[in-house]
């Protein structure tokens, strides 16, 4: 294989359909959030994307089958609305191939003239907090302004980068006039962080207007903060030693210090 393919398997009749995009990223945040959705919706598969740019490997599966790393577009309909989903393994490894496979994702999103896309993803601050919040970035002020009603943080983060897939599909489409919103959760940025998926699936859910059972994902996300709560006990000990240290106060020295912050 010597450049980025795409082949379908069928083409589906869709009428503005909502895209959901998330692919692997920070703290794998938009990756979980949309294989949640995609365990408990009944999707059909219809198109797939294969790169040389992804990595060099394939996945084996719990029978010990493997398959070949790729992304792929399904499909579905809820109370008249039809939803592309578009999930995967891998993002490209370079920046040349991240432009290459985000223009792929946009050739067939194009023949089905979408409503609005949406890319999900995580906003690493190296930090913990107790509730993630959930940011947004759109590529046109008319998104801004109809989606007002679900209370994102389209402001707090400007100059902010967003990489990969989240930011070029917006990117890119606009040039296309193709509609983008990037929603983003918080996140620590150095754990797989499923409290953030499930913040960030639960708002998108309201945004889009779709039901999504939640429970598999609850366990998951308890999961991750019983770990976040061990990293933020260490955070505060290791600002709790620096402090006391920059103030000359009870910190006696360098090994008292390094108990805290190793």
């Amino acid at each position: 294989m010597k450049e980025t393919q795409v082949i379908f398997n069928s083409k589906p009749e869709l009428k503005d359909p909502i895209v959901i995009e998330g692919l692997p990223g920070i703290g794998l945040v938009g990756k979980i959030a949309v294989d949640h959705l995609l365990s408990k919706k009944k999707t059909t598969p219809f198109c797939e994307i294969y790169s040389p740019y992804f990595p060099p490997q394939v996945i084996t599966d719990k029978k010990g089958i493997v398959h070949q790393v790729k992304n792929e577009f399904h499909h579905f309909n809820e109370n008249g609305q039809d939803f592309i989903i578009i999930a995967g393994d891998f993002q490209g490894m370079t920046p040349e191939s991240q432009y290459e496979i985000a223009g792929k994702i946009l050739d067939v999103l194009e023949e089905f003239k979408p409503k609005v896309i949406y890319t999900l993803g995580g906003l690493g601050i190296g930090k913990v907090v107790k509730r993630p919040a959930v940011f947004a970035a759109a590529n046109n002020a008319k998104l801004i302004e109809s989606h007002k009603e679900f209370k994102l943080k389209f402001t707090g983060r400007e100059g902010g980068g967003i990489f990969g897939a989240s930011g070029l599909l917006l990117g890119l489409g606009a040039l296309r006039e193709l509609d983008g919103v990037c929603l983003m959760a918080e996140t620590l940025g150095q754990v797989v962080d499923a409290k953030a998926a499930k913040v960030l699936l639960e708002k998108l859910s309201k945004v889009v207007g779709i039901e999504v059972d939640m429970r598999d994902l609850k366990k998951k996300a308890k999961k991750t903060e019983e770990e976040l709560s061990k990293i933020k006990q260490m955070q505060d000990e290791q600002e709790h030693a620096l402090q006391m240290a920059l103030a000359g106060g009870q910190v006696s020295s360098d090994e008292d210090v390094d108990r805290y912050i190793r």
